[in-house]
């Protein structure tokens, strides 16, 4: 015998009765107020870049200090 024979019908169950919810009355929609979202962001950069150039110039002072024989003792 093949697996469709043996296998049991099974009665599709009855479609659920929904509730349905009225629509809200006027929905009042948040705006944001900040006048300049983007303000963080640029002095985060403006930080983080003077300080990879600090660092990046700190190496650099140091490896030219070191060949002119200044550090030479």
């Amino acid at each position: 015998m093949s697996s469709a024979v043996m296998e049991r019908i099974v009665e599709q169950p009855k479609n659920l009765d929904l509730v349905t919810i009225s629509p809200a009355p006027e929905v009042v929609e948040n705006k944001w107020s900040d006048p300049h979202p983007l303000l963080p962001v640029f002095v985060a950069g403006a930080i983080s870049l003077v300080a990879a150039t600090t660092f990046v110039g700190s190496i650099l002072a140091w490896l030219a200090l070191r060949h002119s024989g200044v550090m030479a003792i």
